[in-house]
């Protein structure tokens, strides 16, 4: 039974090149009971058809692949992420799960930044792929705090407009930070401490647990992971 309660209803849709790699993604989505049924689109030929006809829950998309086929007899070739960037900006709405190598820095901002909700290693668990779709069928992120402080690093907090919202909820996109929530957001995203947050900036442990807990509140999630990862798709985090 998947998360709405329903036996396999989760539909997805899974862009692999690897055949290897593309048959064993759907023997473990389709062997959890949680995913009724996974299209493969081979080297991304019929990504749209796919996608229109099906309606998927979630989109798992492997960044090896060559071309896409935008439907009107175009061909678009594509490398690294900017198939998923393609994905992104035809289908705002979808799910979207990377497979990939590890992360560069600059990859795992332009995932979060485009809205994908998982950015996953090829060498990534059976269990991890299958958690990172359900998550992402229910809007939920999944980017470790290992990883974001790992690669995140230099990073910093702009005080300008969001400009890559669009998939956001409208509660979220209008959220303000005041300017010291902001000071704390770029610390956490570097990996800090409330300890170390506090010692720079000279205030208590306590009034930084209070930024966070705003902070939280105001990004409407429940970690700071998920805050850093909202910031970055907010387009208050740059690298």
């Amino acid at each position: 039974m998947d998360v709405t309660g329903r036996p396999g209803s989760l539909t997805v849709v899974a862009a692999i090149a690897d055949p290897i790699s593309r048959l064993g993604i759907e023997m473990m989505l389709t062997s959890t009971g949680g995913v009724g049924s996974v299209t493969n689109v081979p080297e991304m030929s019929g990504l749209i058809e796919a996608v229109e006809t099906k309606a998927p829950s979630a989109l798992v998309i492997d960044t090896r692949f060559g071309q896409v086929n935008d439907g009107r007899g175009t061909t678009v070739r594509t490398e690294g992420l900017q198939a998923v960037a393609w994905v992104r900006g035809r289908y705002p709405w979808l799910q979207v799960v990377v497979i990939a190598r590890p992360p560069t820095e600059r990859e795992l901002f332009e995932t979060m930044r485009l809205g994908c909700f998982a950015y996953l290693s090829r060498s990534c668990s059976e269990q991890g792929i299958v958690n990172a779709v359900i998550d992402a069928s229910t809007c939920r992120f999944t980017f470790s705090s290992a990883m974001i402080s790992r690669q995140i690093v230099g990073v910093t907090v702009r005080r300008q407009t969001p400009t890559q919202s669009g998939h956001l909820s409208p509660e979220v996109r209008e959220t303000t930070l005041t300017t010291r929530e902001l000071d704390v957001l770029g610390l956490v995203s570097r990996g800090r401490s409330n300890k170390l947050i506090a010692n720079e900036l000279q205030v208590s442990d306590q009034t930084v647990k209070n930024y966070v807990t705003a902070i939280l509140r105001k990004l409407k999630v429940t970690d700071r992971t998920q805050a850093v990862v909202q910031a970055m798709r907010l387009g208050w985090i740059a690298p």
